[in-house]
C-alpha cells in the first residue's frame, strides 16, 4: 500500500471524561484529521493494514499517556488505551481516530483532587475537553492554562490554535455524600 500518512494533518481534537464515585475515569478522545490523499480510506479497505495502523496508533497514544503524570488525591494513576478505531466523517476527506482510555484513583466523599503534568506547548489545532463529574459534585476549582467554564458538575475547557496549553493542571472538587436510606 502506498503510504501517504505524512499527508494526514490533525485539525481538531475533543475529549470527554466521565468520573465515577468509584474513582474510575473513562475518557473518549477523538482526533480529526484532514486526509486529502485518502490514506485512511485505503487503510479501512485492507484488514491487515487496518490492524497494523490500529496497533501503531494505540502504541503511539500509550507512549504519550505514559509520559503524562496523573495524580488523584496524591497517588499516581496510570492511563491505559483500551480501544482505538478509525472513522470516516461522511463523504469528506476528514477522518476521526477515536481512543477509549481509562484510569483510576481513590476518591472519597468530600474534597478530591486530580492533578496532571503535561509538556507545555502551543496548541497545534483547536480542541475542547468536557469533564462530567458525578451528579451533585460541588465546589469545582480549576487551575489550568486552558480557558474553562464550570456548569454545576460539568467542566468545559478549550483552546484555540496557538494558545499556550499543558503544564500543571488541577481540578479540586467535592463529591456528594452517600445518601442514607
Amino acid at each position: 500500500m502506498n503510504d501517504h500518512s505524512d499527508m494526514v494533518e490533525p485539525i481538531h481534537a475533543e475529549s470527554f471524561f466521565s468520573v465515577s464515585t468509584s474513582g474510575e475515569v473513562h475518557e473518549r478522545l477523538c482526533f480529526e484529521y484532514d486526509d486529502p490523499t485518502g490514506f485512511y480510506q485505503r487503510v479501512l479497505q485492507d484488514e491487515g493494514a487496518f490492524k497494523s495502523e490500529i496497533e501503531k496508533l494505540s502504541n503511539s497514544m500509550q507512549y504519550y499517556l505514559d509520559k503524562e503524570r496523573v495524580v488523584i488525591n496524591g497517588k499516581r494513576a496510570t492511563s491505559t488505551v483500551h480501544y482505538t478505531d478509525i472513522f470516516l466523517k461522511g463523504e469528506t476527506h476528514i477522518v476521526a481516530v477515536v481512543y477509549l482510555i481509562d484510569f483510576r484513583g481513590l476518591l472519597t466523599p468530600g474534597t478530591n483532587q486530580i492533578e496532571t503534568w503535561l509538556e507545555e506547548e502551543k496548541a497545534p489545532y483547536p480542541f475542547e475537553i468536557i469533564w462530567r463529574f458525578p451528579i451533585g459534585t460541588q465546589e469545582i476549582d480549576i487551575e489550568s492554562l486552558l480557558e474553562h467554564d464550570v456548569y454545576d458538575d460539568i467542566v468545559v475547557l478549550w483552546a484555540n490554535e496557538g494558545d499556550s496549553v499543558g503544564g500543571y493542571e488541577s481540578m479540586a472538587f467535592t463529591l456528594p455524600s452517600a445518601k442514607r436510606r
